[in-house]
Formats: structure tokens, sequence, C-alpha cells
């Protein structure tokens, strides 16, 4: 009887324990409440966050917008609703950034510029949002320049980051996508290196028009500084593309279509075409008779 008294003892003060910190309000330090973004969220930085949301948020947060969130104590909760929406840009990122209870930090396996990017992410299910940017007087932001090419002996993308000096610029945030029919394809985001270099690895064997070219979109971020390239690089598989329609269709050039369809098709409309006939002439008839 003891024994079972100590476990229910033990059982409730866990339960107790539990409602408590559900209930206990996760205050922010008022300077990281106020913390500003070091990034200016678009949708570079969007599609960032919804790769990272989707990997390591999703399975506890659920799709946002359908409340399909895990249930739990405390409730995770949707990030597109008014309790995430409700708070600033850094209170976000300090949540996120040092977590609590069930929630992970996520200190250690992101970088402040991939959770801004998260936080640039959840504020997209706002349409009210406005960013907020950081007061930048008096601090030198560097005028950054992109220098792209292609190492085809090693299927790498090459980016050299420099200052308008031409001074080399280590530890600069670079971001690569190839640019398709359907959106970017990201090829990862890497820092340079003391050489001002950073490399993203091509497959040869992506598609790129008839002479091999790819559209590909570079950004790069260090001390406020940005600087953007689009542009083609000969890296991809040349393909000659083809319309979507174009072969043996019903509605084409009937090329590709299984012969029996066809027949089948024509028959059918033969005999809807002769039954609005056979409907005609027996109205014609009728009227006479009457």
């Amino acid at each position: 009887m003891k024994n079972s008294k100590v476990v229910w003892t033990i059982l409730l003060f866990a339960c107790c324990s539990a409602i408590a910190m559900a209930q206990e309000k996760w205050l922010v330090p008022e300077a990281n409440n106020d913390m500003l973004s070091i990034l200016i969220f678009d949708e570079d930085t969007q599609l960032e966050g919804k790769l990272i949301y989707t990997r390591s948020c999703r399975s506890c947060h659920g799709d946002p917008t359908k409340k399909d969130f895990t249930i739990m104590s405390p409730s995770p909760g949707d990030v597109a609703s008014d309790l995430y929406q409700d708070q600033t840009d850094g209170s976000l990122f300090y949540k996120i950034q040092k977590g609590r209870g069930p929630m992970p930090s996520f200190e250690n396996a992101f970088s402040e510029e991939e959770i801004w990017s998260l936080v640039s992410y959840i504020r997209s299910f706002n349409p009210e949002y406005q960013q907020k940017l950081p007061n930048l007087e008096g601090i030198e932001i560097p005028n950054l320049t992109l220098h792209i090419s292609y190492d085809e002996n090693i299927d790498k993308l090459v980016v050299k980051v420099t200052s308008d000096s031409l001074e080399v610029m280590a530890d600069a945030s670079v971001k690569a996508y190839i640019q398709g029919m359907f959106g970017k394809y990201p090829l990862g985001s890497e820092m340079t290196n003391e050489l001002g270099i950073a490399y993203f690895h091509i497959d040869s064997k992506i598609p790129g028009d008839t002479e091999g070219y790819l559209d590909i979109l570079v950004k790069t971020y260090k001390d406020y500084g940005t600087a953007k390239y689009a542009g083609k690089i000969q890296a991809g598989n040349p393909t000659i593309r083809k319309s979507a329609i174009e072969g043996r269709h019903l509605w084409s050039a009937a090329k590709k279509a299984p012969i029996w369809m066809i027949i089948i098709f024509n028959m059918m409309g033969i005999g809807i075409w002769g039954v609005i006939i056979y409907v005609i002439f027996g109205l014609r008839k009728f009227k006479k008779l009457s």
C-alpha cells in the first residue's frame, strides 16, 4: 500500500508540474524581444525557411493554416495562428533558438540566418505583416560583387564574393538556386572560405536548354551588404523540350493515342450525332402530323 501511495504521489506531482509548465507564460528578455532580422524577408528567405520548417518543424507544428499540429502539452500550435503572428520577430527568433520543454533548442542546429529564414516563412502566412528593419545609420555596409563560373572537372558552381576594392569576402553567406518552370531548386547554402569562394555541386544530368544552359540565381549576404546574380551557365544536360500535348492525342496530332481509343471516340461521336439527327427528324414529323 505504501509503495502504491508513493507511485500515485509521484504521478500527481508530475501531472501538476506539466500543467504548471503548460500554463506558465514564456517570457522573452526585452533585448531579445526587440531584436530585428539581419535579413530582408523575401521569396528566397521564405523558400529557405519552408525547407527548414518541412524538415524540422512540421512533425510537431503541422502544415501552417491546417491546424493539424501534434496533440501534446504544452500545445505546439499552428504557426499561422494569432498566437504566433502577434509576437515580435525577435520573440519568434529567441524561442526557436533557445527552445523550452518539449520544444527543442535549435541554437546548435541552425545558424542565425537559417532561424531568420524560418521567421520569414512563418510571417508569410500573415498578409498584414510589415517587416521592421534595424537602424543602420553609422554602420559601414560593404558593397558586394559576385563572380560566377562553372568548373566542369568537378561539376561545381564556383561563386567568389569580393568588395568594391576587390577584397575577398570570407565568411559571406551564399545561397544558390536553379530556376525552372515550376520554381526554384535550391543548390544549398554555403559560407565563403578564406579566398572568398563557395562551391555548389550541380548534377550534370539536370536538363538544361538545347545547349545545356541553366538559369542560375545566386544571393550573398555579409554585414548587411547583399548582392544578387541571375544568369545562365552551361552546366546541364542539353535537352530538346517538347510540348506536353505534342504527339498522338485526341486533341492534337493524334500520333500517340492508341488506335482503339481513336476508333471508339469517333464511333461515339458518330452515334451521338446520329441520335441528335434522329430526334430532329422525329420532331419535324410530329409537327407535320399535328
